[in-house]
C-alpha cells in the first residue's frame, strides 16, 4: 500500500487521514495498538476463550482451609480456624522430601542485625570449620536427602567401609564409601585414576563422586564412592586424604584425571604428589569457549573466532615444537586480555591439558572422563525410582552389582569362549594373542599392521628416528618416546618396525606390561578371586570311556562338501518330519540303515518303489526292479 502524508486529504472528502502501517486510517477516530495491528479504541475487546481458563486439578474442592486475621496490635497474623481435613491422599514421603525452612533461634530473631553479622561471618569460614548458609539455601531447592539417613544402609554393606566427615559444628558434610571388591580392584590395578561427580541421581540434588580404576582389559572399575553436602575445596581435600589413608596402592598412582575444575588440581598436586594431574579435553575445550568472549576480553568476533582457533589446535598439539608454533601465533595476535589471561591460567600447566605433553606418562590414552559420566548414566537407568535416602542407597547398592557382574561376565566369556582370530601358528601376533589381554592385544594387532608402513629418517646403530608427528622421536629396540608406547606401556609400531630392520623376533614379553598379561589378570581380578575361594563340590564319578581319537583337520573341500551335504540332510528331516504317522516308523528306518552302511564304509544305492505312472508313459528298465528300498553291496 502506497504511503501518504498525514495532511493530504484523499478523494476530498475533507477528512485528514493518519499513516497506520498497511493503509490510511482517518485521524478523527481514535485508535489503539492491539499486538499485531491498530483497533479503533471505542470497539470492545473480546477475549477468544471468554475470558477465563480452566483451573480444575486432581485436588479440586478441598475442604482443608486455614482463615488467618490481623493481630489487635497489627503486628503478626493469628490463625482463626483451621481445617486440615482433605478430599485426596496425603503422602508422608513426598513431603518429608520437600525443602523446610531453617529457623534462626530466638535471640537471633530479636536482633536483624546480629542474623546479618551472623551470616557475614560463617560466609567467609571454610566448609571444613562452619556451615555455609549458602550452601544450605542451594540445597532447599533442590530437595537435598538427609545424609544421616544414608549412613546405617551403607555400614550394613558386607566388608564395607564407611567414613563420616563433619564439621566443627559437628554438621555431616560427606560420606565416604569403598566395599571389598572396590578396595581389591584399586589394589591391583591402581596406575590410573579417574574421578567426576554426578550432580543428581533425577529428582535428588547429590553431588556423588566417583572414583574409577582401569584394569587390564580396559574396563572401567568402579574403586569409590563420594557422597558430598557440597563440592567444596576442604571437603575434596578430607575426602582425598581418607581415600589415601585407606588405600596403601595409591602411592602407585602414576596419573590422575579430572573435569579440569581449578581446586582439583590444586588438591590432587597437594594429597597426591607422586601422581601427575591431566584434564579432560573436553572440559578444557568447554572452558575456552566460555572464556574467550567479546565481552570478557574486549575483544572483536573476528579476533574471538582467531583466538578459538589457535586455542583449540593448542589442545591437540602432538609436540613442544607445535605447541611453540601456536604460541607465538597467540602473541602475533596482539590481543592483550587474551594473551594476559593465557599466562595467567594455562600456559604454565599446559602438560595437564595439551594432548601431546598428556600422554607421557602413564595414562593409556585416555583423554576425556567420559567413562565416568558413562557409568553414572548407567547406574542411573539401574537404579530404578527411589522414595527416600533409604531406598536411594539400596538402588544404588543394586546397580553397582548388576554392572559389576556385567563386567564380571566378559572378564570369564574372555577366557572360556575366546574370540577367532585368524592368526598364523607360529606368528609374532599368535604369541601375542595368548600372552594379552583382548584389549591389549587389539592395540598390539593395530600396531603389528602399521609397522610395515613405518621409515626413517636416519637409523644410528641401536637407535633411529622414524617419520612422526611428534618430532625428535627416538627410537630403539626396547623403548621409543612416542606417545603410544609412553602411555600405554606396550610394543609401539616404531619399535616393531625397527625390531623387524634388524632381524630381531618382533614377540618380547618384556616389551608388555606385567598388568596387560592374562596371567597377571587370571591371577588378580576379583571374579577369579573369588572363584578360587569358593570350596569346590566332589565330583561325581565318571564311568571309565574310551579315549578318542584325536580329530583330523577339515580341508576346504571337506568343509565345502559338508555345507552342501547338510542342506540335503536338512530337507531331508522335514520331508520325514511330514510323513502320515504310520509310515514314519519306516522312513525311519531306511534313513538310520543309510547311516549305519555308510558308517562301515559300504555303498547305498536307492531305488524307488510304489509309483504310480500315468498311461501314456512306457515303463523303464529300472521300474521292473523289484526292490525292498537299500540295496548293500
Amino acid at each position: 500500500v502506497r504511503r501518504r502524508p498525514a495532511d493530504v486529504e484523499p478523494g476530498g472528502g475533507g477528512r485528514r487521514w493518519k499513516d497506520a502501517g498497511r493503509g490510511f486510517i482517518p485521524a478523527a477516530i481514535p485508535w489503539t495498538s492491539a499486538g499485531r495491528g491498530y483497533l479503533p479504541a471505542a470497539i470492545p475487546w473480546k477475549s477468544v476463550d471468554g475470558g477465563g481458563r480452566d483451573g480444575r486439578t486432581n485436588k479440586t474442592r478441598c475442604p482443608c482451609v486455614i482463615k488467618v486475621r490481623l493481630s489487635p496490635d497489627g503486628d503478626k497474623f493469628v490463625v482463626k480456624e483451621m481445617i486440615e481435613s482433605h478430599n485426596h491422599t496425603i503422602q508422608e514421603v513426598e513431603r518429608e522430601r520437600r525443602p523446610h525452612q531453617r529457623r534462626f533461634d530466638k535471640a537471633a530473631q530479636n536482633n536483624r542485625a546480629d542474623i546479618t553479622e551472623s551470616l557475614g561471618n560463617t560466609a567467609e569460614q571454610g566448609i571444613q570449620q562452619e556451615d555455609n548458609p549458602r550452601d544450605n539455601r542451594t540445597t532447599w531447592k533442590m530437595n537435598q536427602t538427609n545424609l544421616e539417613k544414608m549412613v546405617p544402609a551403607l555400614a550394613s554393606v558386607k566388608d564395607g567401609n564407611v567414613v563420616v566427615v563433619v564439621s566443627k559444628a559437628n554438621v555431616l558434610q560427606a560420606i565416604y564409601f569403598q566395599d571389598n571388591i572396590m578396595k581389591q580392584t584399586f589394589e591391583k590395578f591402581p596406575e590410573v585414576l579417574l574421578l567426576d561427580f554426578v550432580h543428581r541421581w533425577e529428582d535428588l540434588w547429590l553431588p556423588t563422586f566417583l572414583l574409577l580404576g582401569i584394569d587390564g582389559n580396559g574396563e572401567s572399575e568402579l574403586v569409590c564412592l563420594w557422597f558430598m553436602q557440597n563440592k567444596e575445596r576442604e571437603t575434596i581435600k578430607q575426602l582425598l586424604r581418607i581415600f589415601k589413608q585407606k588405600n596403601p596402592a595409591a602411592e602407585r598412582i602414576q596419573t590422575v584425571m579430572c573435569s579440569g575444575r581449578p581446586y582439583c588440581g590444586e588438591v590432587v598436586a597437594e594429597v597426591l604428589p607422586q601422581s601427575k594431574l591431566i584434564t579432560c579435553l573436553f572440559h578444557t575445550l568447554h572452558t575456552f569457549q566460555t572464556d574467550i568472549t567479546t565481552d570478557k576480553l574486549h575483544v572483536t568476533v573476528g579476533q574471538q573466532n582467531l583466538l578459538l582457533e589457535i586455542l583449540h589446535n593448542m589442545c591437540y598439539a602432538a609436540s613442544a615444537e607445535e605447541y611453540d608454533l601456536l604460541y607465538h601465533q597467540l602473541l602475533d595476535t596482539n590481543t592483550q586480555r587474551a594473551i594476559d589471561y593465557f599466562h595467567q591460567n594455562w600456559h604454565e600447566s599446559r602438560s595437564q591439558w595439551v594432548e601431546g605433553f598428556k600422554h607421557e606418562s602413564e595414562s593409556y590414552l585416555i583423554s576425556t572422563i567420559n567413562r565416568v559420566e558413562q557409568l553414572g548414566q548407567k547406574l542411573q537407568a539401574a537404579m530404578g525410582k527411589f522414595t527416600d535416602s533409604a531406598t536411594f542407597v539400596q538402588g544404588l547398592l543394586k546397580a553397582v552389582e548388576s554392572l559389576r557382574t556385567e563386567c564380571d561376565h566378559r572378564t570369564v566369556r574372555m577366557f572360556q569362549k575366546p574370540s577367532f582370530v585368524a592368526l598364523e601358528a607360529s606368528s609374532s601376533a599368535s604369541a601375542y594373542f595368548s600372552l594379552l589381554t583382548g584389549f591389549a592385544f587389539s592395540r598390539v594387532q593395530r600396531e603389528l599392521e602399521e609397522a610395515q608402513w613405518v621409515t626413517f629418517l636416519s637409523v644410528d646403530g641401536e637407535q633411529a628416528q622414524p617419520v612422526s608427528r611428534r618430532r625428535g622421536v627416538v627410537t630403539g629396540q626396547s623403548s621409543c618416546q612416542c606417545a603410544f608406547h609412553s602411555s600405554m606401556r606396550l610394543p609401539c609400531r616404531h619399535i616393531l618396525a625397527f625390531r623387524q630392520l634388524r632381524g630381531t623376533d618382533l614377540f618380547e614379553p618384556t616389551l608388555c606390561s606385567p598388568r596387560w598379561t592374562r596371567e597377571h589378570y587370571l591371577r588378580n581380578h576379583p571374579v577369579f578371586r573369588i572363584i578360587s575361594e569358593t570350596p569346590a563340590a566332589e565330583p561325581a564319578p565318571v564311568p571309565p570311556q574310551q579315549p578318542e581319537s584325536p580329530k583330523e583337520e577339515t580341508t576346504p573341500m571337506q568343509q565345502e562338501q559338508y555345507h552342501q551335504a547338510f542342506k540335503v540332510a536338512q530337507k531331508l528331516s522335514v520331508l520325514a518330519a511330514k510323513c502320515p504317522t504310520e509310515e514314519f516308523d519306516s522312513c525311519l528306518a531306511v534313513l538310520t540303515a543309510v547311516t549305519n552302511i555308510w558308517a562301515r564304509g559300504g555303498q547305498v544305492q536307492v531305488n524307488e518303489i510304489n509309483v504310480t505312472h500315468r498311461k501314456e508313459e512306457t515303463p523303464s528298465a529300472s521300474d521292473d526292479m523289484q526292490s525292498d528300498g537299500v540295496h548293500q553291496n
